[in-house]
């Protein structure tokens, strides 16, 4: 069973693995630390942040409690990974770094790799992508030496991103196909939208709106097919910049609002303060003041709580 509930993961069939241990007794689930950290995976993965905590937590206590030292592993870098969701930048990073001290102790080279990139994650949104592409490159080499592709396509998606942020477009592509290239490999249409949203977005940046639409529709697309919100609040926001790059102001900013009611119940912060930096721009153009700077000063408090200051500054900038 648990053999073929890791398959429902490794294709990222969520909902599905959820439908599955809802038909496992409270005791199964609740006693043994495999399938408590599946719930765990797989509710954070669809943006129920307090029950991927609330499972996380168990199976932290059940491993600790049967000496499970791979599975107190996990645990813990799950609860990083929920932190980080939730805003608490922080507590994420401790829960990484005592994640990534334990996984070195026993030599657990798929949890490292984890932490790893989950680390570069926290340096990015802290804005320093050169610290991000170190943790990046390490962790996709625990996990070539682990085997696992699923998190290299992962790790290459955010290298695109960081080497994005530095105005590197070609290097960024590079890893976005590669990223793509990976999650054909696994079979996985979650993670093959994630690359074509990484590959949208670089597409936005250089002006490119018609190739950036034609990405975006396609991971929409899987995203609906999955039922993935934390995926489709990202594209909607992105789809806005491609509106408003047309010249459709109450276009991008009817899907901003959209956006930001999803990622207000099953996003992420950094998702949410991305949404509510571009409804402010949106708005401003659009002639509404007021409403612009509502939306930069939401963007602020989260970013603040990111930790990510140099997001938080420019905005802070726009309202002085």
């Amino acid at each position: 069973m648990l053999t073929e509930l890791r398959a429902l993961v490794d294709r990222g069939r969520y909902r599905e693995l959820l439908t599955q241990l809802e038909q496992l007794s409270p005791e199964t689930l609740e006693r043994r630390t495999p399938f408590a950290l599946l719930a765990a995976e797989a509710h954070g993965r669809l943006g129920a942040h307090a029950e991927a905590e609330r499972w996380a937590t168990l199976a932290l206590t059940v491993a600790r409690m049967r000496g499970e030292r791979h599975a107190e592993l996990r645990a813990r870098n799950y609860q990083g990974a929920i932190a980080l969701e939730r805003g608490a930048a922080d507590a994420a990073e401790q829960h990484f770094a005592a994640a990534l001290e334990l996984a070195r102790t026993l030599g657990d080279h798929t949890t490292e790799a984890r932490c790893l990139n989950n680390l570069g994650i926290v340096a990015n949104l802290r804005g320093d992508p050169r610290a991000a592409l170190a943790s990046y490159q390490l962790a996709l080499a625990a996990y070539q030496q682990a085997g696992l592709v699923r998190g290299m396509a992962e790790t290459q998606h955010n290298i695109g991103i960081s080497r994005g942020d530095m105005g590197d477009y070609a290097g960024a592509l590079a890893a976005a196909e590669e990223a793509a290239r990976l999650a054909e490999r696994v079979k996985d249409e979650g993670l093959s939208a994630l690359a074509l949203f990484g590959r949208g977005a670089l597409h936005l940046s250089q002006g490119d709106t018609d190739l950036a639409a034609a990405e975006l529709t396609r991971a929409q697309a899987v995203y609906e097919r999955l039922q993935q919100p934390v995926g489709l609040a990202e594209v909607w926001r992105l789809q806005a910049g491609v509106a408003r790059a047309r010249g459709d102001l109450a276009g991008a900013v009817a899907l901003l609002r959209k956006a930001a009611e999803l990622a207000r119940g099953q996003g992420s912060a950094h998702t949410l303060a991305e949404i509510e930096r571009d409804l402010g721009a949106a708005l401003e153009a659009n002639g509404d003041r007021a409403g612009a700077r509502a939306a930069r000063l939401r963007a602020v408090t989260l970013y603040e709580r990111l930790g990510a200051k140099q997001a938080a500054e420019r905005i802070a900038a726009l309202l002085a």
